[in-house]
């Protein structure tokens, strides 16, 4: 009989630690049935881009899901930010995209993506979109350094001098959900002297680009080449994950140009006014 309460104690006492095990588990993510609902550990890994990186940009991250909606975005300086972060989302399927650009000098921030400035030539944008399948409890995005922008080379047989091109283009504006250009009509422009010259032209709706050339003294137009369908006609694609570069090369003289884009070449005679 002396030993019946300290029994009874001791029952209590694990009874106790039952009830604190069931409740533990039943809010924890280890039980299989509870696994949906737990949310996916996303790692975002800048390894390859911060390489490729000057110490005055930035990196913009954003993950958006199948309804088109941002459920993260974040602005990182690289010459701050660490290589890999981690962060937590609902389970499902995503678009996960970076762009390294050289930010606020350039480009304008908007709800959805950035916008060039006017009177600002496109910087050497760096990045990629893709798909991010989060439906177990860990997914990754190393994103690639993929160009996108398209450099215009302009080229001359004989030099010029004081001749201002100016580029008129359908959009000024990239989503950072997914990289892709939205309409928003603008023009660049630059003084070439020389054999040669060139403008950036970040990723287009590939309609109405055309080029004009000026004199750079009186500003009477010298030619115009309507860039748009060349391109289209022998397959440049606005939409591939990383843009070629474009080599227009105008001889006055003759009033022929050629334009060359990786594989292929053509002739055709410039619009002299």
């Amino acid at each position: 009989m002396a030993h019946g309460p300290h029994i009874r104690r001791s029952t209590g006492t694990r009874t106790n630690i039952i009830i604190f095990i069931v409740t533990f588990i039943s809010v924890s993510c280890s039980v299989k049935e509870m696994r949906e609902a737990c949310p996916c550990r996303v790692g975002l890994d800048f390894s390859e881009l911060l390489p490729v990186a000057s110490p005055e940009e930035e990196i913009v991250a954003t993950v958006t899901g199948d309804d088109g909606k941002t459920v993260y975005r974040r602005r990182f300086g690289t010459d701050t930010c660490d290589s890999r972060y981690e962060i937590l989302l609902p389970k499902g399927l995503y678009t996960s995209a970076a762009l390294l650009s050289s930010g606020e000098a350039v480009w304008m921030q908007e709800e959805e993506g950035i916008r060039l400035r006017e009177g600002f030539q496109a910087d050497s944008l760096y990045g990629q979109a893709a798909s991010l399948d989060a439906m177990d409890e860990e997914a990754e995005f190393i994103p690639k350094p993929l160009k996108q922008f398209a450099t215009l080379f302009i080229l001359f047989p004989t030099p010029v001098s004081n001749l201002r091109v100016e580029v008129t283009m359908p959009s000024s504006f990239i989503n950072t959900g997914d990289l892709s250009a939205r309409e928003s009509p603008f023009a660049e422009s630059s003084i070439i002297n020389g054999e040669s010259g060139s403008l950036r032209l970040p990723r287009q709706t590939g309609r109405d680009i055309s080029i004009t050339f000026f004199d750079g003294g009186s500003a009477r137009p010298l030619a115009a080449v309507d860039l748009a369908p060349l391109l289209q006609k022998n397959g440049y694609d606005f939409n591939a994950p990383e843009l070629a570069d474009i080599y227009l090369t105008m001889d006055f003289g003759t009033g022929k140009a050629t334009i060359e884009v990786e594989g292929w070449k053509e002739s055709f005679i410039i619009v002299t006014f």
